[in-house]
């Protein structure tokens, strides 16, 4: 297990933050769509029904389209949380996956999915 060299009282205050934030978002995709018993982390999106009138019919569409595309964002974000919390668990948390270096505490504060330092210059600059 390697040592990311931060504290275990930063660590479970992190695993807390992504614990609480997994919550939230599983409720939120939970209100419009339900958990696909056969991809883990996956969600399908319900159609909506709101009637049986023509303009009922095309709001049940808008709305699905746009649930849809939250349902992705949320599962984007379900599945960095997800990784997160097994980089807590192997020790390899707040360690930046392109340099290697510790990202900074204050950074994983405020967001404690961050997977990159801005510490060097490669890894601050905006090419891949």
């Amino acid at each position: 297990m390697i040592n990311s060299n931060f504290s275990q009282e930063f660590l479970d205050k992190r695993k807390a933050d992504l614990l609480a934030r997994k919550t939230e978002l599983e409720e939120q995709l939970s209100s419009f769509a339900k958990k696909d018993p056969h991809q883990k982390g996956n969600y399908n999106t319900e159609f909506p029904e709101f009637g049986d009138q023509e303009e009922d019919n095309a709001s049940e569409v808008a709305a699905f389209e746009s649930n849809l595309s939250l349902e992705q964002t949320l599962e984007q974000s379900l599945e960095m949380i997800t990784r997160g919390l097994s980089k807590i668990e192997d020790g390899t948390y707040g360690l930046c996956a392109k340099c290697g270096h510790l990202i900074n505490e204050d950074r994983l504060e405020i967001m404690p999915t961050a997977t990159r330092c801005t510490n060097s210059q490669k890894c601050s600059s905006n090419n891949e």
